[in-house]
């Protein structure tokens, strides 16, 4: 509602709030493919869709454009399957210029072009509207970070569980019980994840697509009746979070 009252005069933006993604009688719409291709909840997948509607706004308006998160970008290829929905109605009606996504080599100097440019994203939406992103759909950095931690808690535990069978090495019962509690147990359990993890990544579909794609970056650029420009940013495999739009016209 905040978002609505700071921007109600702006006609692209009233015009992205009126548009549908969902094919009105249709039984099987945009969200719900979406929400099925992604494993998302439905009401996760309307929050994911009006971020990605507030991210091409960004990407019109900036001078620079924008970087999507890795959700909203999800979002955005989605929606590129869509070609004449995009195409023909999206591009021309709503945003009134065109706003491409094109994957390019990548680089570490684009690594850090994209980390610049994504922080820049994130500063300028929290401007524009007038809140924080939401962390569910724009903070993968900090669940990355939140594994990371986890697996420091695994080595804590392993580096505690060592010093009790050293301590306790002087008596064979006990030493041979915390053996297998600490040692052969986990050991197990480890290599079946190990393998578990090979095995869903190697049936992985959209696992294969991203192999496929290459490590690299995204390149996005729009145009439309008044300037023009193009962007470009680093970017995972499958170009989540990585990639974004430019602002301007031909």
């Amino acid at each position: 509602m905040e978002t609505k009252m700071i921007l109600q005069n702006d006609l692209l933006w009233n015009r992205l709030q009126n548009f549908s993604l969902d094919t009105p009688n249709v039984d099987f719409p945009f969200s719900k493919k979406l929400a099925k291709e992604e494993s998302w909840g439905l009401d996760f997948t309307k929050k994911a869709i009006e971020e990605y509607k507030k991210f091409v706004y960004l990407c019109c308006i900036l001078p620079n454009g924008a970087s999507p998160s890795e959700t909203v970008d999800k979002v955005w290829h989605m929606h590129l399957i869509y070609t004449q929905n995009y195409w023909e109605e999206f591009c021309p009606n709503v945003l009134r210029q065109k706003l491409h996504h094109h994957p390019s080599k990548g680089g570490s100097d684009d690594t850090i072009k994209h980390k610049i440019w994504f922080s820049d994203t994130l500063e300028n939406y929290q401007k524009i509207f007038q809140h924080e992103p939401p962390e569910d759909i724009w903070s993968e950095r900090k669940i990355k970070l939140k594994s990371k931690n986890s697996k420091l808690n695994i080595f804590k535990i392993f580096s505690v569980a060592s010093v009790l069978l050293i301590l306790s090495s002087c008596s064979d019962k006990i030493g041979n019980f915390l053996t297998i509690i600490f040692i052969v147990i986990p050991a197990i359990f480890l290599f079946t994840s190990f393998l578990s993890g090979i095995f869903n990544k190697s049936n992985d579909p959209k696992s294969k697509n991203r192999n496929d794609n290459g490590d690299g970056n995204c390149f996005s650029s729009n145009s439309g009746s008044d300037s023009s420009s193009s962007c470009s940013s680093s970017c995972g495999s499958s170009c989540g979070g990585g990639c974004g739009g430019c602002g301007g016209g031909d």
